[in-house]
């Protein structure tokens, strides 16, 4: 990675920086709030919607109404014709089938308007780009409808769930665009919209100081956030649970083990017996 030494980055950060992927959900977090393009080309190929053209889209914490959990979604679209989509970024796999409900329910309460008629409701997506294969049945995706018991008769089209299978490969839409997703270098992506984007993340001197910018604040509320809940090494005793959470999440967002050890500050040895005991239970 080249870049101008006399810009004001955190060389610190660069290691990092190379190693994201559009599955490291902050970055991919940047790299699509900077790309309406690269944002209907996602959108586009894991709905099968060829002819999709967006309106709006954006990443934001949706408040709902009173009562409902606070959601964010990780890349929320409206299209030209007012159908919207949440795609979800999944490193880990845990209560995708319930959290997909939530999110479909969430979707749909929050779009309805005050005494709008039910028939008037659009179509909503909940789309999860899932690391792994969860289903292991190498397809490129899963889709759940909403069927009566018996199976015989769809409920309803309006809602649609959809796990993406980041683990298939083969050259057709879904397969390159999971390549890309995967690709730790920009040079060696298919689409020229994901290429475009993250090598000016990664390889422009102007990108790499927004990237230092970011890491470097989220690092400093991640070890505030540890300091809190007594995360830090000399001061976990007592705090097991919380420190675990705490690792969960940063691997969640595609954290590296000897990231997650300098950011929580706690040995590197203890990351990755805790995680080698995770992948044995699971």
């Amino acid at each position: 990675m080249k870049h101008d030494k006399s810009s004001e980055t955190n060389e610190e950060y660069y290691p990092m920086i190379e190693r994201f992927t559009l599955f490291s959900d902050f970055f991919m977090f940047e790299a699509f709030s900077r790309s309406e393009e690269a944002v209907e080309l996602v959108a586009r190929i894991v709905t099968g919607k060829k002819d999709l053209k967006v309106a709006r889209y954006g990443m934001e914490v949706k408040r709902g109404f009173p009562l409902f959990r606070h959601v964010r979604y990780d890349l929320f679209i409206e299209d030209t014709e007012n159908n919207i989509y949440d795609i979800e970024i999944e490193n880990e796999g845990r209560s995708l089938n319930e959290r997909a409900i939530v999110y479909s329910s969430t979707l749909i309460a929050q779009r309805m308007k005050t005494n709008e008629k039910f028939e008037s409701l659009k179509d909503t997506w909940v789309i999860f780009l899932t690391k792994k294969d969860m289903e292991k049945g190498y397809e490129p995706y899963y889709d759940y409808k909403w069927f009566d018991p018996k199976g015989q008769r769809l409920l309803s089209r309006k809602a649609a769930i959809r796990f993406v299978n980041g683990q298939y490969r083969n050259d057709d839409a879904f397969g390159k665009l999971m390549h890309d997703f995967h690709c730790t270098d920009p040079d060696q992506m298919y689409y020229d919209e994901l290429r475009e984007i993250v090598k000016y993340l990664k390889k422009d001197p102007e990108g790499v100081k927004i990237m230092c910018d970011i890491m470097n604040e989220a690092e400093r509320r991640w070890k505030e956030q540890a300091r809190r809940e007594g995360l830090a090494e000399g001061r976990a005793e007592g705090r097991t649970e919380e420190r675990e959470n705490m690792m969960r999440k940063l691997h969640a967002k595609g954290m590296s083990f000897e990231e997650i050890a300098s950011i929580t500050e706690l040995p590197l040895s203890t990351i990755k017996t805790f995680f080698r005991k995770q992948s044995k239970a699971v």
